[in-house]
């Protein structure tokens, strides 16, 4: 899969924009068109997160996560997820940090919500065939797991409990897999692709990451 492209725009100058947009009074609407409406909720996305962070150091994993969110549904429209499609939102979201956030940006909150209802699930039902579940878990959990790995040490401690999980999912899954006929190649690569697409509609990737360990961790 090739390198997930993370957005390089939550910098701790942030909390200062973010505190002067506050002050605006100019009542924002999402642009047009799924890429922009896409990026501009990601940054609404990072400002929220880092409203609730405060405006010092590198985010929580999680809060990465839930910003990513929304370049993973933008890239899941079809069948199976296009990482190219991902990286779009991504490179498109710097471009849209100041016309989005210059203004009343918690008044976007809910219009994001509506145009992308699974960024509010944060208690995602897996799916009830355990075959379906596992592909879903192991996907997002190595798809997360990359993208923070990408990113350097930072989030190597995260990256590394991703792995963690994916080994032992992995082992149950392995089963399974040999049963249904999927084996190593194209064939379960477009398989995971599939998986990954209905794993970002489930909900927020966190959610959905805890909800796979209290099922498959043990």
């Amino acid at each position: 899969m090739p390198k997930t492209m993370m957005p390089r725009i939550l910098l701790p100058w942030m909390g200062s924009a973010l505190l002067l947009a506050s002050c605006g009074e100019r009542v924002p609407q999402l642009p047009a068109g799924g890429l922009d409406q896409a990026a501009a909720c990601g940054v609404v996305a990072a400002a929220s997160e880092r409203d609730a962070a405060g405006p010092q150091g590198e985010l929580p994993a999680d809060a990465q996560a839930r910003i990513l969110h929304y370049a993973m549904l933008y890239g899941s429209t079809g069948k199976a997820l296009d990482q190219d499609k991902v990286n779009a939102v991504s490179r498109r979201m710097p471009g849209l940090f100041d016309q989005t956030i210059r203004g009343n940006w918690k008044a976007l909150q809910p219009t994001c919500a509506a145009a992308f209802p699974a960024s509010r699930i944060k208690q995602p039902a897996l799916p009830a065939k355990p075959l379906n579940a596992m592909l879903q878990c192991d996907a997002l959990a190595e798809f997360l797991r990359k993208a923070l790995a990408d990113q350097g040490p930072t989030y190597a401690g995260a990256a590394n409990a991703y792995g963690n999980f994916i080994e032992k999912l992995d082992t149950r899954m392995s089963a399974p897999l040999r049963a249904a006929g999927l084996h190593n190649g194209e064939g379960l690569r477009r398989k995971k692709l599939e998986a990954l697409a209905a794993a970002a509609k489930l909900g927020q990737p966190p959610a959905v990451i805890n909800a796979c360990e209290k099922a498959y961790a043990a």
